[in-house]
């Protein structure tokens, strides 16, 4: 399969054949540590925030004709599903220059630039330098969303529409601090943000697909959707962006660390989501 690479950022895959307008996205799964990214946390403590092993659950998308995005920079280091503006001001050395607009999540030290991991594990002994922050936007961040965003667009344009799957993974039961904090959370929740981003029809053609093979699947319940959906779904337009949350327990242990036997279970039952929406999208497409 063709595969094209800007080092350190982003892997994607194109099948080998037509594509169709189907693009899944892997934001939050990256391990490649940059260099300037030095952490005085226990390295265990930083792999923590990583979403293991999203990547290879959707490998087989790609055979079904959709194009496959992974980022390879990891999110502790600077988190593609947050907002650019995202950033707690008081953790910065030196003044930015636009206002800010720190969220909940950056409350937690889990914004844009995340501050703790392994839930409360301080990353750095010090503020960062502006500098160093805008770096990781403009070396890291702009050019993920740039290819997405231009995938999408491109397939707008040919087809008169793109399905946009931004896959995630939760932990089995919530933890502290989270709204569900010690719930079960579901096998898989869709996040549309409540119908903004993402056609119902879609994401209702999702949700079948996935409770056809046995799985509970929510609707906005664990998470709405963050910012890779929210910048670039614009269903009035046909840009259906969907955040899809699996639950880590399908996959692998989460206690090690490790695969566990469902991961190839799983990669088949995404390959084969992965085929209903091309089949989907090609009644659908224009061209």
């Amino acid at each position: 399969m063709p595969m094209h690479v800007r080092p350190g950022v982003f892997l994607r895959r194109d099948p080998a054949g037509d594509a169709v307008p189907v693009i899944f996205d892997i934001p939050r799964s990256g391990a490649e540590y940059p260099r300037s990214f030095r952490p005085t946390a226990p390295f265990a403590d930083v792999q923590r925030s990583i979403s293991m092993y999203v990547e290879e659950a959707y490998a087989g998308v790609v055979d079904a004709g959709a194009t496959w995005l992974y980022a390879c920079f990891p999110n502790v280091f600077i988190d593609p599903n947050r907002n650019e503006l995202d950033i707690d001001p008081d953790v910065l050395e030196g003044e930015w220059p636009e206002p800010l607009k720190p969220g909940e999540k950056t409350k937690m030290g889990i914004g844009l630039i995340p501050m703790v991991c392994a839930g409360a594990t301080r990353l750095y002994p010090s503020k960062l330098p502006v500098a160093d922050v805008r770096a990781r936007l403009d070396d890291y961040y702009w050019p993920y969303h740039r290819e997405l965003g231009r995938l999408l667009q491109g397939f707008r344009d040919r087809h008169g529409m793109a399905l946009h799957m931004s896959c995630h993974s939760m932990p089995a039961i919530a933890t502290a601090g989270q709204a569900d904090a010690g719930q079960r959370r579901s096998d898989f929740d869709l996040g549309d943000r409540h119908g903004t981003t993402c056609g119902a029809e879609v994401r209702d053609l999702v949700a079948s697909v996935l409770k056809g093979f046995g799985y509970n699947v929510t609707n906005n319940k664990h998470f709405i959707g963050a910012e890779c959906v929210r910048k670039h779904g614009d269903p009035a337009n046909g840009i259906h962006s969907l955040q899809i949350e699996m639950n880590r327990g399908l996959y692998m242990d989460e206690a090690a660390r490790t695969r566990s036997d469902g991961l190839a279970r799983v990669r088949g039952h995404l390959a084969e989501l992965a085929s209903q929406l091309a089949a989907f999208a090609r009644t659908k497409s224009r061209g």
